[in-house]
């Protein structure tokens, strides 16, 4: 009964929030009418000021940050039905990023378990230069080695170019695309091989300073001439628990004839 009275006061109370809300014109519902808001399209949720406007800078860290060393941990589960023997794969990878100024310098290594085997990932070194094009639009610019870590027959170092851009057109509203290319450089052994090219576009919400969620269009070449692109729909939700934790949960799932989808959980720390 006590229950039931609650749910029922909470309800009431919603509905009387919502009334005033409306009552006043208050369309983003951050407790500032819309004759005095100065950001009329502020996050749900967000804490604003006196004008209505938000009192932080919504961006994500990598976008922001200028001077730290930020430590990640990812553990991932995966399944591909074209890879015999491994069609189900789990990997856990650490990142070390170090943020100065409008650069970030990268450098990322795991271990992944399948049926068949275990081993070390590729080891990966990235660089990437951030260019403020306005106060709404950001570009990145980046290149990455990738170094011969995997253990296979014909494994060398590849290199990829990269590039992408995220608009804000409002506080709580982010767009972002980008694309890629790597020049394979792995010794042919039975497959032909061949150059790659990925491609993505996708929008965000932030529902608090601390809460973010997209959805993205995901396009992938595969490095194996017998294997078609990817098409995939992806989704990430990130979530900063204090100035010095945050996590990162994302999914990724193909929409073909095959079963190809990861599952993605990353804890980061910034050590400063």
């Amino acid at each position: 009964m006590m229950m039931t009275k609650f749910k029922i006061a909470l309800a009431l109370s919603c509905l009387h929030t919502l009334s005033y809300a409306l009552s006043m014109q208050d369309q983003d519902f951050d407790g500032v009418p819309d004759a005095l808001d100065k950001c009329i399209d502020t996050p749900f949720l967000n804490q604003v000021d006196a004008t209505g406007c938000t009192t932080k800078v919504l961006r994500l860290p990598y976008e922001i940050e200028t001077d730290g060393l930020t430590i990640g941990l990812k553990v991932g589960y995966s399944t591909n039905d074209n890879l015999i023997g491994r069609e189900n794969q789990r990997t856990t990878k650490i990142r070390l990023t170090y943020y100065h100024n409008a650069w970030s310098y990268t450098l990322r290594t795991g271990y992944y378990i399948h049926n068949q085997d275990r081993g070390a990932v590729d080891t990966t070194f990235r660089i990437k230069r951030r260019i403020k094009l306005s106060s709404k639009l950001n570009l990145s610019l980046g290149a990455a080695v990738k170094l011969p870590t995997y253990d296979f027959t014909g494994n060398r170092t590849d290199y990829t170019l990269a590039t992408s851009l995220s608009y804000y057109p409002i506080d709580s509203i982010s767009i972002f695309t980008g694309a890629g290319h790597t020049f394979i450089n792995d010794k042919q052994i039975i497959t032909p091989l061949q150059d790659t090219t990925y491609f993505y576009l996708g929008a965000g919400y932030f529902f608090t300073e601390k809460f973010y969620a997209n959805i993205s269009y995901n396009y992938a070449e595969s490095k194996f001439t017998t294997e078609h692109p990817a098409y995939s729909l992806g989704s990430s939700i990130y979530y900063k628990i204090n100035k010095n934790w945050s996590t990162t949960l994302s999914y990724k799932r193909e929409f073909d004839e095959d079963l190809h989808d990861s599952l993605n959980f990353t804890v980061n720390y910034k050590v400063w």
